[in-house]
């Protein structure tokens, strides 16, 4: 594939949201209200019904994931949206197989309820590498079968083609300090703290940590519109972010220019030889315009005459362009 220099550009993308929360502090709840929020603000002609139709959670927590069906929440009903179980052991494949169903059958806001359980879970992923450790046992090379794990499973959030919310349970974070003072070791809370692989928040475009008090604070947020904000989560929350999701462009990025390298590998024969081949492709010697581009590099307008691989994989490149062009 060639390389390209283009102006970089905002394009209209799905929504990567993630979602921290202790026990109870609603982020089950302020999913939903957020997956409503999103899909209100893009089908305001919509009923209730299809836009809750067009919404999934894929629940780890025993199936609490269903219970908000047809209940209100803070003043907003919550219609019927559609869930898939996932139970122990909590491994990759049956999340990413739980994400293809929803992308299968037409749902375009995919809730995963919790992430936590991949990781920590009876089954996930540290089971998984502690299994591996007392097997090898050497503790940091049993990483080498999780992190290619854990790797495909961000990639397909990523990738989908689905808005997602990913929730998270978390945890108050500790640290062990000696005193100035007196010497000894003390214990500092340093603040609550996503169960999930170390700096997975910032694979989200935005991440919401709640608190008990079912307060969101935007602790990372590429759109602006939350960072660093402490807010209640309702539907406007979803109808904000996709009014910032809906503000990019659809347009072709501008290219500036290409560069079609030939492979370092090839001889000079074997380059000299794709050069000849594209030439014959455009036309050959009785083509004015070809033969322009070909004499800056071969006087006589022969490219066998020439003999710096450099030269010539220059000239290979403006013919790939000049037949790109000509595809057009």
């Amino acid at each position: 594939m060639a390389l390209e220099l283009r102006k970089a550009q905002r394009s209209k993308a799905k929504l990567r949201l993630g979602m921290s929360a202790p026990s109870g502090g609603g982020k089950t709840a302020g999913s939903l209200l957020i997956a409503g929020g999103l899909m209100k603000e893009k089908y305001p002609k919509l009923s209730d019904a299809e836009i809750w139709a067009k919404i999934a959670i894929i629940d780890t927590e025993n199936g609490s994931g269903e219970l908000y069906v047809g209940s209100e929440i803070g003043g907003t009903k919550i219609g019927e949206y559609s869930a898939i179980t996932l139970d122990a052991p909590f491994e990759v494949e049956k999340y990413t197989g739980a994400m293809d169903i929803c992308e299968e059958n037409g749902i375009e806001v995919c809730i995963i309820d919790s992430t936590t359980h991949l990781w920590s879970g009876e089954g996930g992923l540290l089971e998984q590498q502690g299994n591996a450790a007392k097997r090898s046992g050497n503790s940091y090379t049993a990483w080498r079968e999780i992190t290619p794990q854990h790797n495909h499973f961000v990639e397909r959030m990523l990738q989908t083609p689905m808005h997602l919310i990913a929730t998270m349970r978390s945890k108050q974070e500790y640290v062990q300090e000696k005193d100035a003072t007196t010497g000894r070791t003390k214990v500092t809370k340093l603040g609550m703290e996503p169960e999930q692989r170390k700096g997975m928040e910032y694979e989200f475009t935005t991440f919401f940590e709640i608190n008990a008090d079912h307060e969101a604070f935007g602790s990372k947020d590429r759109t602006s519109v939350f960072d660093q904000k402490t807010f209640k989560i309702t539907p406007k929350i979803g109808q904000q972010l996709m009014q910032w999701l809906e503000k990019g462009t659809t347009d072709d990025h501008v290219v500036i220019a290409t560069a079609h390298k030939a492979d370092k590998n090839k001889s000079i024969k074997e380059v000299k030889a794709e050069v000849i081949q594209l030439c014959k492709d455009l036309g050959g010697s009785s083509d004015a315009v070809l033969m322009s581009v070909v004499k800056k590099y071969a006087e006589n307008g022969n490219p066998n005459s020439i003999t710096d691989t450099a030269e010539l994989s220059k000239l290979r490149s403006e013919l790939v362009d000049l037949k790109n062009q000509a595809t057009k």
